[in-house]
């Protein structure tokens, strides 16, 4: 039976003219490119028309490649550069075929040259040829000869990213054999291509991870980290080298922690680099910080009520006082800063500012760096910075008793100051500037708001749908509603997480007489909360419960973010800590366990308890590329706290471990009823039969052996869950 191409089938489907497809035979070889570009090009056809075609007429599987992950053994049977010539990817076993995502799958030599090169038999998935393309960059430098015609289709690529500050003074830096190799060929590309893939995945931050073996690259999206390709460890050094001589640091020094910066552009868009480099036991690691140049937001976009906005703004306009931004690490507290001062900004005014580092650059504002190294702290430059004239002073962070003694004073005396603390809500932050030596009159009298903040993940339109809660879930909010809520199904765009992008949840406290006469009288979190209440205060929990209803995001995401608190039998749920403790810590946001019917996410959570860092990553890896969500601990009794803390679907726990053996740990499981049923499995490099016997005995549901198999364990995983 005759093989059609093609050309034959989309004339046999009238979608072509065979006139039509003469001329497009001409222009493909005049050319030099594949038929099916060609046809694009001149809009014959589109894309998703071939792609139907040929996956009904020739009963071809699509191959879903963006949402794959992929074993490394497998992608090394082709080599890259014919990968890359022939936009392939290798994709798996099944049936004893090695099945391949191809653009065009009747390409018939191309499956037997694959076949001749791999020794195995070869079928073909149909695949768009942009998203092989973005694959293949994922997981593959491209190789020389490819990278002209890759990235002249790739379209904004790493070879569009230009270093915007020159590097000057370079004649005395040795390794020179690194330099070269990190300026130019494969290595520029690949640290290149890494850079503008994270730009274009809207990446925070990207870890570059040396392991045993190879190197990782990890990208935090959302706050949340991804893997997302690896590398040779024989280019590590040269990669490290070319983003040193990025951000201007010592090629030369590799046992000492170094901080630097870069400005790139990608296209027409800036953006500033903050790089860390990090001696660790296989290498140097390097996190890379991703700003965009100049890009804060109004913050009419931060995601606060309408209610809160308007105050906030109020507040803003006023001559004098202290605003406090606070949160957790990456909870978005200098964002909400900048915005705040793009909005008062004026040329009637004179804003100042001392950061750590220096995260946007704000055009007419005098904008101050820390440094150490000549004596520029805090709080000297804060001294310096005062005697400069300010109307405005933003303090990047409060750390210390002097920051926070002169950044009151000001405050006093006719400045607005904006500033940050780390606590995890709005009343803690009176607590902690007393904590530091400042005398409760001092705070009344310039403390004019306390903005508390959290970062929770948005729903992704594409592929969101309506969501069923369940009565237990919404009992755990007061005075909640049932509603229509919203979740992401999980997609190729969202990479199955079901979520793109974050919003804030917030609450604001505004000290009002009654409280400041409260704060005078060094009453207690819990009396000062509950006045804050009365006078309309709304927890960031209530906020992010409002932003479920509205659909922005899901309550799984407020539960993990701001937990609301555990309530007693009988006592309806409350949005106020219990009591504290005479000599407890000020109030804080506490997580609350859940149990098996109150867990929301999509996902199965697997926890793994293993103390071998390799297995740990390993199984990380297998698990999450299966969309599993993955609890990694490497300490029994820290185990334990986490399955008491989140139960989770599914463990795996190690045979030997510091602390509590994997034996003592499956009996302590079984002796507690809330958490007995949950299906465990032993990992252990031990002799098989007896460990096995010692396990099951104790009460595990199954036991594997190491080295891990992929096969073997997820095929056991998946028949446990299904129980």
């Amino acid at each position: 039976m005759k093989r059609k191409k093609i050309g034959e089938i989309l004339v046999q489907e009238n979608l072509l003219s065979p006139e039509q497809l003469d001329q497009a035979l001409v222009e493909s070889k005049k050319k030099k490119k594949r038929l099916g570009d060609i046809l694009i090009l001149m809009d014959l056809v589109t894309e998703d028309d071939i792609f139907r075609v040929l996956s009904h007429q020739l009963k071809i599987p699509l191959a879903g490649l963006a949402s794959k992950k992929i074993n490394s053994k497998i992608l090394d049977l082709i080599p890259a550069a014919f990968c890359y010539k022939n936009h392939v990817v290798p994709l798996g076993f099944k049936d004893k075929f090695l099945w391949v995502a191809m653009v065009d799958p009747t390409d018939y030599e191309t499956l037997k040259d694959m076949a001749f090169i791999t020794g195995y038999r070869t079928k073909p998935a149909i695949e768009k040829d942009r998203v092989i393309l973005d694959f293949l960059m994922r997981y593959h430098s491209p190789p020389f000869e490819a990278q002209d015609a890759f990235f002249s289709e790739k379209g904004p690529a790493a070879d569009e990213i230009q270093v915007m500050d020159t590097i000057d003074d370079q004649e005395d830096i040795s390794f020179i054999n690194l330099e070269r190799a990190a300026k130019g060929g494969v290595i520029r590309q690949l640290t290149n291509g890494i850079i503008a893939n994270a730009i274009k995945e809207q990446a925070s931050d990207i870890h570059i991870e040396p392991q045993e073996n190879d190197v990782a690259v990890r990208f935090r999206v959302d706050g949340i980290m991804r893997d997302v390709m690896s590398f040779t460890k024989t280019a590590h050094p040269s990669v490290i080298s070319r983003i040193k001589i990025m951000s201007n640091l010592d090629i030369t020094q590799r046992r000492t922690p170094q901080d630097g910066r870069a400005r790139i552009r990608v296209m027409e868009r800036s953006f500033d680099l903050r790089i860390s480099s990090l001696p660790t036991y296989y290498g140097e690691k390097i996190v890379i910080r991703i700003l965009e140049a100049s890009l804060t937001l109004p913050l009419e976009k931060l995601g606060m009520t309408k209610s809160e906005l308007e105050r906030f703004k109020a507040l803003l306009k006023r001559p004098k006082g202290l605003v406090l931004i606070t949160g957790p690490t990456g909870s978005g507290k200098t964002t909400t800063l900048y915005s705040a001062l793009g909005y008062i900004f004026s040329p009637q005014i004179n804003i100042v500012t001392i950061e750590d580092p220096i995260e946007y650059s704000l055009p007419g504002i005098n904008q101050v760096q820390v440094n150490k190294a000549t004596g520029m702290t805090f709080a000297k430059g804060l001294r310096s910075l005062l005697r400069q004239d300010p109307d405005v002073v933003m303090i990047g962070e409060i750390r210390d008793k002097e920051t926070a003694a002169i950044a009151l004073q000001a405050a006093q005396t006719g400045h607005l100051v904006l500033s940050t603390l780390h606590t995890n809500n709005a009343i803690s932050a009176v607590t902690r500037l007393i904590n530091m030596g400042m005398e409760p009159f001092w705070i009344t009298s310039s403390l004019l708001c306390v903005i508390a903040q959290k970062l929770v993940r948005k729903i992704h339109a594409d592929c969101s749908r309506e969501d069923l809660i369940p009565e237990k879930i919404l009992a755990m909010f007061p005075d909640a509603k049932p509603g229509i809520f919203k979740r992401g199904q999980g997609c190729a765009g969202c990479l199955g997480s079901g979520y793109s992008g974050r919003i804030g949840i917030y609450e604001l406290f505004v000290p009002d007489k009654d409280i400041e006469k409260m704060i005078l009288d060094n009453a207690q979190d819990l009396d000062i909360l509950n006045a804050a209440r009365m006078s309309g205060m709304k927890s960031m929990m209530e906020d992010g419960f409002q932003k479920a209803a509205a659909g922005l995001t899901t309550l799984d995401e407020v539960i993990r973010v701001a937990p609301p608190k555990r309530k007693k039998e009988g006592q309806k749920p409350s949005f106020l800590p219990q009591s504290p403790q005479k000599g407890s810590e000020p109030v804080s946001d506490s997580l609350m366990p859940l149990d098996a019917s109150q867990k929301l996410s999509l996902k199965d959570r697997i926890l793994v308890i293993d103390d071998d860092e390799a297995i740990l990553r390993l199984i990380k890896k297998i698990l999450t590329g299966e969309f599993y969500e993955v609890v990694a601990v490497s300490h029994g009794q820290e185990g334990l706290y986490q399955v008491f803390k989140y139960p989770p679907d599914l463990i795996l726990v190690d045979y030997n471990m510091p602390g509590m053996n994997g034996l003592d740990f499956i009996k302590k499981l079984k002796d507690h009823s809330k958490v007995s049923k949950i299906p465990v499995i032993m990992l252990t490099a031990s002799p098989a039969e007896e460990t096995e016997i010692k396990a099951l005995n104790m009460g595990a549901d199954d036991w594997i052996s190491k080295p891990i198999h992929k096969e073997r364990l997820l095929a056991r995983i998946k028949r446990l869950l299904k129980k």
